[in-house]
């Protein structure tokens, strides 16, 4: 949103924004999640992040990190060529 005042224009940013994402999932770990969701009382998105975060600890050679800005900085042993990612596109 942007507006005009004295011939200066003025951009408000917002940084506080939720944002919606669809996952793939097998039924099986759809319906442990909404066990746990359910049983703990909590949303089944924050239960999903949660086991994300707490499986990413367990490895040693990747992690996962925010930035100052709000943004995932993901940091692994070797860095990832355009052969890892044609090998990726090739299993889909």
């Amino acid at each position: 949103m942007s507006s005009r005042r004295g011939g200066k224009c003025f951009v408000r940013w917002c940084y506080y924004v939720v944002v919606r994402t669809t996952l793939d999932i097998s039924d099986e770990a759809y319906y442990i999640a909404k066990a746990i969701a359910r049983d703990q009382n909590r949303s089944l998105g924050r239960v999903v992040g949660d086991l994300i975060l707490q499986s990413s600890k367990g490895a040693k050679s990747a992690s996962i990190e925010m930035s100052d800005y709000g943004f995932p900085i993901f940091r692994c042993d070797r860095p990832v060529t355009t052969e890892d990612v044609k090998a990726l596109d090739d299993e889909e």
